[in-house]
This record gives C-alpha cells, sequence and structure tokens, in this order.
C-alpha cells in the first residue's frame, strides 16, 4: 500500500476520452505510455485515466480493433481528446482461429478466410456451393443440384484418409453445426484451418481440418438497414442427348443382329418410325410407332428461384446488435402434373425462412453478455418417388425407359366417361409422367433453432491482459415428414395373333400392371438435440513494447443425441500460448487433450501437441533498404498431431451378438439362436495425423501485390480398417483395427494483385492453385495379393478396372491367343482387354488400376475484378485437374437394361463399314442388347472419363447509384446486379453429363442467372 502511494506521488494523472470518427466513445480502447507498461482501458463513456511520470515528454499509444493505432504526445497536457480513424484495412487483418482471434501478421498457421462480399458474389444461396474456388486448399464437388438437397462436399487438402468421408469439422459461431442452409448475407468470415498449428486444439476431430464460420455481429454505428432482392433462373448445365425413336430403332436392329437375336421391326416399321420423328402420323399410328421425349413431358426448360433479405446492424457504447430476416423460394425443373384434388404439387420444391440476431450487452467496462439466436424454417415438398441427392426415380426412368415402346398415356372408354390410361409395359411399368401425376406427393418440414450464451469477463483488475469467457449453447433441430402415397395402373395396348391392334379407344383392349389406388398416408421424424459448454481464460499483454505474449486455456463439453440413442459426446482441455518478440519473432504452441465417448474407458482421451514458428523478415534491420517496395515478408513452419475419430460404426470395442431364427431344430420345430456377430477390438483408437508445414507470405508495392505460398506434408496411421489378413476359417467377423497408414503431401498458391488507374478505375487480379497428393501406404492387404491388384502405392478412391487395349479384331478372333471371356461371347468390335494375369481368361483377378482417383489432385481459380464510376465487373474461372469420373450406365452404355441409346452411341463400331474405317473411327465398341453387353459393360479405362474441367463459375456485372441521387430518398446505397454461376464449363465429355456429377441418373448441376438489387438506408 505504501509503496503504491509513493509510487503514485511521483506521477501525474492523465484523463482523457477517446471517440470515433462521428463523435461517440469507444468502449475498451487501449491506451499506453509508450515504453511502460503502464496502461488502461476506456469505460462506457470513452473515459480513462493513466498515471505518467513526465506529462512534458510522455506519448500515449491509443488503438482499438479496427482502428488505426494513434501515438499522442501529451506536451504536458493532462487531459486530452482522441479521435481514432477506422480503418476497412485493419478490419480485414483480423483472422478468425481455433477459440479466438488473432492479428493477420502474427498468424504462424496455415489459415485462410474469405468474407461476405466474396460469398455474395454468387447467385448461389447454398454456403457450400458459395465457397467454390474461393479458398486455397478447399475442394468442393457438387454431384447434384436438387432443391434444398444440393449440398457440395467439402476437402481440405485433398483426402488423407479412406476410413470416413474425410470432411471436415465445421463450427458455427464456434458450435458444430449444419451450415450450407445459413443465409449468405450472415455471414461475416468463414475461415479455413489447415495446419497443426491451427487445428491441434480440436484434437481428436481436427484431422480433417477446420472450418469456423462467424455470422455477423453489431457495430458501435448509426443503424443501417439492409435489403436485398434476387430473383433467378436455373437451367441444366447439360441437356440430355438420347436418340429418337427413328434412331434408336435403327440401331435395336443392328443391336439384335450383332447378338443374332430376332428382328422386333420390319422395315415397313422402321419406315412409320421415321414419320413419326417427322410428325407426319396421327391417329392410332401415332400410337403405335410413337415418338415420345421423356426430358420434355416431365421437365421443364427452367426452374425459377428467388431470394428476399432485410438486416439492420448498429449499436451504441452499452449495446450492439445485428438482425436479419431470410426468404427463399425455390421450383425445380419438374412439371407440375399432379391430379390431386387439392391442389398438392408433383414439382420438387424447397422453401426457407431464417431469421438471426445477434446482440452484445456492454453492462460494465469489464462484462460483456452475448447471445446469438439464429432459426431457420425449411419446407421440401415433392412427389411420391424416390428423389435424393445420389439418386432421382423420375430422371433414372426419363433416361431409363425407351421413346419408342407406347406413347405417354392412351384415351379409352370407360362406360360413359373417358379414361386417361397410363401407358406401360410388364418391363416398364413406372410411366414417369404417371409417378407425377398419380402417385402421391410429401411434404417434410424442418426447423431449426440454435442458440449461444456467451459472457466476456475482463480481469484487468487482477493482473492486466486477463479475461474469462464462458459459453453455452443448445441446438434443437426436428424434422417431419408426411407422405400421401397412391398406387396406380399403367396399361398396354394387346394385338391379335396376327399383330393387329385391338380398338385404342376400348379399356378392355389393354392389359393392365397394378391397380389405381386410394391415398395412404404415413410419416416420420427425428430429433435432434445438441448442448455445449465451454469456460476459457484468456491473457494478453505487451511487455516493454516487444514481448507480445498470449495464452488461453479452454475446457469444452459437446452432447449431441438424436432422438433416443445414445448421446455422442466429446469432451477436453485446450490450450495456446503465443509469442512475438519485437514484432519480428513468432512462435506458438497448440495443444489439445481430448477423447471422444467413442472409444474403451481407458482409451478415450488422446494429447495433441502442435509447434510453429514464424519470421518477419521485412522487419528486420538488414531490409531497410528494401521497405519501400517489400511491405511483408513472413516465413512461418509447423509440426503437430491431430486426432480423427470418424468410422461408420460407432462402439467397436462391444461384443455384438444377433438372433437368428430357426438356427437349430428339434425334430421339425425351429428354434431362436444367438450368435457372435462380431468380435470385439478393445484397444481400438482414433486415427492420427502427423502435419507438416512451410509457408512463405509477401506483400509487395504498398501491398499491391500479396501473396501465399504453402508446403504441406501429412502422415497419417492407426487408420481403422477391415482385418484383410484374417482368414474366413476365423469364422466370426472382426471389428475394425486402427491398421492403416496413408501420405498426403502438396503445396498452394494464392496471389491477389490490386491496382487503379487514376481516380475512378481500380482493378484486381486472383489466383488460387493447390495440388494434394495421397497414397495408401498400409490397408492390411496380404502380402501375397497380387501387386498390379493392390489398394496400397496408390491413391484413395483410385479407380480399379480392366484396362482396355482398344477394339478386337478378326486378326484377333483367328491368331488363337485372345484371352476367354468370362463376362460373355466376344466379337469384332468388341473391347479388348488385357489378361493382367496370364491365365488365358478375362475376369476379376485382372482388374487394376486406372486413371486417377475420384478427388482432382490439381484445383485452380483465376478472379478478375474491376470498378469504374459505380460500374462494377467480376469473374472468376474455377477447375480441376488429374480427377476420373466412372458415371452411371443410363450415361454411358447403349441399351442397358433395355434401356435407351444416345448421341455418342452413333459412333460405334459399325458392322457395315470395313474394319480399317471402324479401327480409324469408332469411339464406342459393337452394339449389344441389354445383358449381351456384359463384356463390354465392366468397369474399365475405355469408359473411364477425365473428369478435369474448367467453368465460368462466376461473372457479375453490377450498378451503383451516386450518392448525389440515393441521398434524395434517405438511401446511403443503391446497387442494381446480374450475376451468374457454371454458366459455361469446358471439358473432355462431349455433353455426356456434366463432369462434377456422378452421372444422369439424378437432378442435374445447375447454372444459374440472376438478378438482384441491394439497398441500403
Amino acid at each position: 500500500m505504501l509503496v503504491a502511494q509513493s509510487a503514485f506521488a511521483q506521477s501525474t494523472q492523465v484523463t482523457g476520452t477517446v471517440l470515433d470518427e462521428t463523435g461517440e466513445p469507444l468502449i475498451g480502447a487501449s491506451v499506453i505510455e509508450k515504453g511502460t507498461a503502464t496502461g488502461s482501458a476506456t469505460d462506457f463513456d470513452g473515459n480513462f485515466v493513466l498515471f505518467v511520470k513526465d506529462p512534458a515528454s510522455a506519448v500515449l499509444q491509443v488503438s482499438y480493433v479496427g482502428y488505426e493505432t494513434q501515438d499522442v504526445a501529451l506536451k504536458g497536457q493532462t487531459k486530452i481528446t482522441v479521435t481514432l480513424k477506422e480503418s476497412s484495412a485493419l478490419l480485414d487483418e483480423v483472422v478468425v482461429v481455433g477459440y479466438g482471434q488473432q492479428k493477420k501478421e502474427s498468424v504462424v498457421g496455415a489459415i485462410s478466410q474469405v468474407n461476405s462480399d466474396d460469398l455474395l458474389e454468387t447467385p448461389a444461396a447454398n454456403l457450400s456451393q458459395a465457397i467454390t474456388g474461393k479458398i486455397p486448399g478447399v475442394i468442393t464437388s457438387q454431384t447434384s443440384g436438387a432443391p434444398g438437397a444440393d449440398d457440395a462436399q467439402i476437402f481440405i487438402r485433398g483426402r488423407a484418409t479412406f476410413a470416413s468421408d474425410a470432411q471436415p469439422l465445421i463450427l458455427v459461431d464456434g458450435i458444430e453445426r449444419s451450415f450450407s442452409q445459413i443465409a449468405p448475407d450472415d455471414i461475416e468470415t468463414i475461415s479455413v484451418l489447415k495446419d497443426a498449428s491451427a487445428t491441434a486444439v480440436y484434437g481428436v476431430r481436427g484431422a480433417n481440418g477446420v472450418m469456423l464460420i462467424t455470422t455477423k455481429r453489431g457495430k458501435e454505428q448509426k443503424p443501417v438497414v439492409s435489403l436485398t432482392a434476387n430473383w433467378q433462373f436455373q437451367t441444366p448445365t447439360r441437356k440430355d442427348t438420347y436418340l429418337d425413336s427413328y434412331q434408336s430403332v435403327m440401331l435395336l436392329e443392328e443391336a439384335l443382329a450383332n447378338d443374332g437375336l430376332p428382328s422386333q421391326y420390319s422395315a415397313a416399321d422402321i419406315e412409320m418410325y421415321r414419320k413419326s420423328v417427322a410428325g407426319q402420323l396421327s391417329g392410332l399410328d401415332a400410337l403405335l410407332y410413337p415418338n415420345v421425349d421423356w426430358y420434355d413431358e416431365v421437365l421443364k426448360s427452367s426452374a425459377p428461384a428467388q431470394r428476399y433479405n432485410a438486416s439492420v446492424r448498429g449499436g451504441t457504447k452499452r449495446i450492439r446488435y445485428y438482425a436479419s430476416l431470410e426468404y427463399y423460394n425455390q421450383g425445380s425443373l419438374f412439371k407440375e402434373l399432379s391430379n390431386d384434388p387439392y391442389g398438392n404439387p408433383s414439382s420438387l420444391h424447397y422453401r426457407r425462412y431464417g431469421f438471426r440476431a445477434n446482440a452484445d450487452f456492454f453492462l460494465s467496462k469489464d462484462l460483456t453478455l452475448s447471445v446469438n439466436f439464429g432459426t431457420r424454417f425449411e419446407e421440401r415438398k415433392g412427389p411420391n418417388s424416390r428423389e435424393e441427392d445420389k439418386h432421382s426415380e423420375i430422371y433414372y426412368q426419363a433416361n431409363h425407359i425407351p421413346g419408342w415402346l407406347f406413347p405417354v398415356a392412351y384415351q379409352a372408354q370407360n362406360g360413359e366417361t373417358t379414361k386417361t390410361l397410363y401407358a406401360g409395359t410388364s418391363q416398364y411399368q413406372l410411366n414417369p409422367y404417371a409417378i407425377l401425376a398419380e402417385s402421391g406427393y410429401y411434404k417434410g418440414v424442418n426447423t431449426v433453432n440454435e442458440t449461444n450464451f456467451i459472457a466476456d469477463y475482463k480481469m484487468d483488475w487482477l493482473t492486466p491482459g486477463l479475461s474469462a469467457r464462458a459459453m453455452m449453447s443448445f441446438d434443437y433441430e426436428n424434422y417431419h415428414r408426411s407422405l400421401y402415397s397412391k398406387s396406380f395402373a399403367t396399361y398396354e395396348l394387346m394385338k391379335d395373333n396376327n399383330g393387329v391392334p385391338y380398338d385404342p379407344t376400348s379399356i378392355d383392349s389393354y392389359n393392365r400392371f397394378n391397380s389405381d389406388g386410394t391415398l395412404a398416408h404415413s410419416r416420420s421424424s427425428f430429433t435432434l438435440y445438441k448442448l455445449y459448454m465451454e469456460a476459457q481464460l484468456n491473457y494478453k499483454r505487451i511487455f516493454n513494447q516487444v514481448h507480445d505474449v498470449t495464452a488461453m486455456v479452454l475446457y469444452m463439453q459437446n452432447d449431441f443425441r438424436r432422438q433416443s440413442e445414445l448421446a455422442h459426446r466429446y469432451q477436453g482441455v485446450v490450450g495456446r500460448v503465443t509469442y512475438g518478440y519485437d514484432n519480428r519473432y513468432l512462435a506458438e504452441i497448440n495443444v489439445g487433450y481430448n477423447g471422444s465417448e467413442n472409444f474403451a474407458k481407458g482409451r478415450r482421451f488422446g494429447f495433441f501437441p502442435a509447434f510453429s514458428l514464424g519470421w518477419r523478415i521485412a522487419q528486420e534491420s538488414f531490409m531497410e533498404n528494401t521497405r519501400n517496395w517489400l511491405d511483408n515478408l513472413k516465413l512461418r513452419a509447423s509440426y503437430g498431431q491431430v486426432g480423427n475419430d470418424s468410422y461408420s460404426q460407432r462402439f467397436l470395442y462391444e461384443q455384438k451378438w444377433l438372433q437368428i431364427g430357426n438356427d437349430y431344430y428339434f425334430g421339425t420345430s425351429g428354434q431362436t439362436g444367438i450368435f457372435e456377430q462380431q468380435y470385439p477390438n478393445y484397444a481400438v483408437t482414433w486415427e492420427r495425423a502427423h502435419k507438416y508445414n512451410v509457408g512463405l507470405e509477401f506483400g509487395l508495392f504498398n501491398s499491391t501485390l500479396t501473396g501465399n505460398i504453402d508446403y504441406f506434408y501429412e502422415k497419417r496411421n492407426d487408420i481403422l480398417t477391415e482385418y484383410l489378413t484374417r482368414p474366413w476359417w476365423f469364422g466370426v467377423s472382426s471389428a475394425a483395427g486402427n491398421l492403416g497408414k496413408t501420405t498426403n503431401q502438396g503445396y498452394e498458391i494464392e496471389l491477389h494483385y490490386n491496382n487503379s488507374i487514376g481516380r475512378d478505375f481500380n482493378y484486381s487480379v486472383g489466383l488460387t492453385y493447390s495440388h494434394a497428393k495421397n497414397k495408401i501406404v498400409a490397408m492390411d492387404e496380404p502380402a501375397n495379393k497380387t501387386g498390379y491388384r493392390k489398394r496400397e502405392g496408390h491413391a484413395i478412391g483410385q479407380f480399379f478396372g480392366l484396362i482396355a487395349d482398344g477394339f478386337v479384331t478378326q486378326a484377333d478372333l483367328d491368331g488363337g491367343k485372345l484371352p476367354v471371356s468370362t463376362f460373355g461371347d466376344v466379337k469384332v468390335g468388341d473391347l479388348k482387354y488385357r489378361d493382367m494375369n496370364g491365365d488365358g481368361f478375362i475376369d476379376d483377378r485382372d482388374e487394376t488400376f486406372i486413371g486417377y482417383s475420384d478427388i482432382p489432385e490439381n484445383t485452380f481459380a483465376l478472379t478478375l475484378g474491376a470498378n469504374w464510376k459505380g460500374i462494377g465487373f467480376s469473374v472468376m474461372f474455377q477447375g480441376v485437374d488429374h480427377v476420373s469420373r466412372y458415371y452411371d450406365a443410363e450415361a454411358m452404355y447403349a441399351f442397358v437394361n433395355g434401356g435407351k441409346v444416345k448421341e455418342h452411341h452413333l459412333d460405334r463400331w459399325n458392322p457395315a463399314l470395313s474394319e480399317a474405317q471402324n479401327l480409324a473411327q469408332a469411339k464406342y465398341p459393337l452394339l449389344h442388347y441389354d445383358s449381351n453387353g456384359n463384356h463390354n459393360q465392366r468397369q474399365n479405362s475405355f469408359f473411364l472419363k477425365n473428369g478435369s474441367f474448367c467453368r465460368l463459375k462466376n461473372i457479375e456485372l453490377s450498378y451503383t447509384l451516386p450518392e448525389k441521387w440515393t441521398k434524395h430518398v434517405f438511401m446511403s446505397q443503391c446497387r442494381f446486379y446480374v450475376n451468374a454461376n457454371n454458366l459455361i464449363t469446358w471439358d473432355h465429355l462431349d455433353g455426356l453429363t456434366d463432369p462434377e456429377s456422378s452421372g444422369s441418373n439424378r437432378y442435374p448441376i445447375c447454372k444459374t442467372v440472376n438478378f438482384g438489387v441491394n439497398i441500403q438506408f
């Protein structure tokens, strides 16, 4: 006490106020006397009190997040007012990291960040699509464009495990949540943590990378109201290429002849099909020789969508707030064909209502309480058909049912009324038009409520720089689905023994398949509960103006429950210490000690450390001569360990038993028995990734040119793997073991150039390129397994199949050395497979590695932007390379399962041409019908496609009205824009399908044209 009094007696009290440019006080601004450890912070009114040694020579350093730091020389003054200028550049320099934030200049981990403006340049209302091409090292793969089911898969730095789907951990405002259907307008930043130094604090779940989504919060400013409206039109990126009836039956007759099967159509029939295609038939002839384009019958050429968003953002010295409302309505390509008397639709439909409110309450100069609340109501409607992200019943039937067999429907007399009879046969009973019209419908409603309650408490009274934080979150999600199903009949027009059709106007002239039923109702639902808690201590302080120290320790617990299932639980303690010396030398230690209930007691927790170093070379005195052109040069390196506990099955350490009926008999009476279904693995634990990263950051010419270059290497072991070496006579299935090993390595390049010409024109160029190549080192394959059949040594997801060495020729058949195919008879023009084991037969044992993996090794994006007097233009090209795709049968094969043919089948091996001509120009093997084509229709190198592509991913043209116009109607901004995504795609598929999809039996990926307006008040 006496010492303190003596110290104050030798000092002078200085008081002051810190304001922003609008005159509002800044709460919590830092005021430090330069050259000392003496500091203070402003209160609710922006006031501070500080004791300095000598007011005549003292210099105060005043700083606040998002504002330019200002040095104020007192020159003997003891009462001052300081006005800080807001710096948008500094706002961008704050990077979201695990359980906190850091200044970009002090970050030594591999972290990339994208903000709201970048996301809104794409018209995609699904966030998982909006990030495509915008973040280096992030690979997205969208396989479906179905409304409400169009999420893209996300991979960070490729894929390094084969035990799970390798998806990253995704956190929204610090909580694990689904994020794809959050309104893009609500997002502040998306931060991607890629190396171990950034993800070690997530320990057992950080091996696949982490994405941190941060929603917008209030600012200390006058309220800003923003209104946005978007109107969209979506069309498939690829059109169907199915042949008309005339071309189809021509190829059908050729295929039947190739197989030695009897002809189905005479020359006269074929001529009638020619007339049908030309539109020259009517009446009965049009029914007997149809030319049905099922795509045209059940699908529209485009689908509409619209999105509206309203938000308000502002705050005072005591409260900050952000609130938003969103409405999104997306239609589909399905036609409205429903005959439901109550008007329920047959077209897929997705509707989303969203509300978000984030508020910060400054209860005192030390205590802040924050509340985040987000809710969504998602409504899905559609026909009673199997419509999933990986399969669409409507598209499958439209792809499969031949258009030359029967019309869409017949009109027949049923008593005194005329009845519509949907056409079909015993083989093709699921008429897609009838599915939409008669099979019923479903309604699904998903309600999502997400809450965060946060308390921040500064404890500078205990020691400067110390603070505590606590958060609790409760999320609730309920999905309820009502299905109204109805059976329907299809009809086939009969013919007499001479092939003459019966009277099509009589209902007695038809074979009927199934029957018309009445609507039956069924329900399904599920409920999800999430409870998350964390308690955190933070420390941040600068000593002697050169020693910058921060520390964090945190306890977390996460419970996730679906219905009455046993809860998924994660629990742990994490910590971080950072040290910076003189803003030049940086060091960081991150540790996670956490675990999962998925493992046996005693093996649930693990320790995951990470270490990183950084050197800001440009700050060195020997770089003094470069500072007029070199703004930033930082070298960083890291090593650490992180885990992954994801696997398709829980509780591998438990014994599993199963009851089976009629397991044994007493006489003739069967008795129920029990057998061991799975032998447990008591030692099972998580897989562990060892990650290395070296990075270089630079900025040139006043940050006109900036860039990042990273090299990474990952060695992963203990991957959960089935026991492939355990023999069958072991007698029981074994739980997976930690047997797998992989490596993954690559590099990332990110470059940005921003400049201006004159006062009104500025432009930018951005380039990102990423390469990631993985390899399976071990997966418990038997040592004596044939080398060319092993997965070990190849990429995860590597395609395996037969190698096709061109087409079979007559010389091959006559030479007697052609291996015998076990898949069917081989003729001239069929695919010639390589006999890998030389046993004289072609079978599954000849399959070997072909092509690449299904995840691209290389990804790239080029972004161009310009602004001139309110006119804005931006364009982004995005693409992938070194990737292979194997598309579904209906997209590739001719007459598969009695199906159809496409344009590329016209380039088949044509028996009417010479062998030399076919060898020179054939692009498809000899045609066969149905199962007779089994030899060619194997997974092989001939049908494995190059999945590389380049897209015009996003393009936008905008105009912002001059302020001198908008201020007269009390607007601060009015911006009109038109943008589009997936507009043009260049690939190697010749229109077969979209290269990013997995084929045509699913809702297609679409290109979108969007018109929008944004108004701010």
